[in-house]
Parts: C-alpha cells; sequence; structure tokens
C-alpha cells in the first residue's frame, strides 16, 4: 500500500489545498501575459529571440478622459470604491516603430475608474514578438495609442533581446 492510499480523504483533501496555496504563491514570470513588464517602472523588458514578451503601458487618467459614461455596461466592481472596464474595442496602434520582423500589436486595454476620479486611468498591454535571428541587445520599441475620438498617447520602451 502507497503512502497516498492510506491517506483520509480529509487528509488528502487538506494536501491538495496546500499544494494548490504554494502553487498560487509563486511568482510568475515578468513579461508573461499575466505579469506584463511596466514600461517605465520595470526596466527593460527581455526576450530571447524567437519569443514573445509582453508590456503594460499606463496612461494617465486625463489623456483620454474616459468616464462612467463612456465605459457604461462594461464596467464591473473591482474591489472597494473601483471598477474596471476592458475597453481594446476602444482602442488601437499607431505609428508603430519597430525592428524589421518584429511584430507589436494591442493584446487588450482596461479602464479602472475610481468612485472618487471622475476619468479612469487606462493600462494598456502590448504583446511584442522578436523573430529568430533578430540582433541582440537593447532595441527601442515606439507607437501611439488611439482611442475612437482621436486622442492620443505616444508612448517608448526599450525592449532586451538576448540568446
Amino acid at each position: 500500500m502507497t503512502r497516498f492510499a492510506r491517506l483520509t480523504p480529509v487528509r488528502l483533501a487538506g494536501l491538495v489545498l496546500a499544494i494548490v496555496l504554494l502553487a498560487a504563491c509563486a511568482p510568475t514570470t515578468t513579461g508573461d501575459r499575466s505579469n506584463p513588464y511596466r514600461a517605465g517602472v520595470d526596466g527593460p523588458a527581455t526576450v530571447r529571440a524567437g519569443g514573445t514578451v509582453y508590456v503594460r503601458v499606463d496612461v494617465p487618467r486625463a489623456v483620454f478622459g474616459l468616464t462612467q459614461e463612456d465605459l457604461g455596461m462594461r464596467l464591473t466592481p473591482w474591489g472597494p470604491n473601483l471598477s474596471r472596464a476592458t475597453v481594446t474595442p476602444l482602442f488601437e496602434l499607431r505609428d508603430v516603430v519597430v525592428p524589421d520582423g518584429w511584430d507589436l500589436t494591442l493584446d487588450r486595454a482596461v479602464a479602472y475608474l475610481s468612485a472618487t476620479r471622475p476619468e479612469a486611468e487606462v493600462e494598456a498591454t502590448l504583446r511584442v514578438s522578436v523573430p529568430e535571428g533578430a540582433r541582440l541587445g537593447g532595441q527601442r520599441v515606439r507607437a501611439v495609442l488611439v482611442d475612437q475620438r482621436d486622442r492620443r498617447h505616444a508612448f517608448e520602451f526599450v525592449v532586451q533581446v538576448g540568446s
């Protein structure tokens, strides 16, 4: 009889719960979709040639001026005095400048609206795909995030390509 066969159902459930909780506490990799690099905060995003990295650009609330009326039915509660809305369809990237063969796309945009402030803050998560054989070292990425009313936010960050 194995050790696990001798566990009572209650002990087995406790063991499974402990494993799940430990896994939830493990740090995620910076630069993946669930934990993107924050442009201007985390330093240069790092990626291997042939890989993909995610970068988050935080936009000051006054740039797009999104209000509760703009976000309407998209808003969902996100903690006390805060609402969240996925607003990706309201935005696009323009004037993209990346090295040859690279791809920069808008993965998602989320607006956070506080009950104490009239305008939402926007977080844009970008997907940067780097081709095999890309030049190693720091590469500058630039683009403009544009909303449906043609309001713009230019950004720039560095992607460090390693082998």
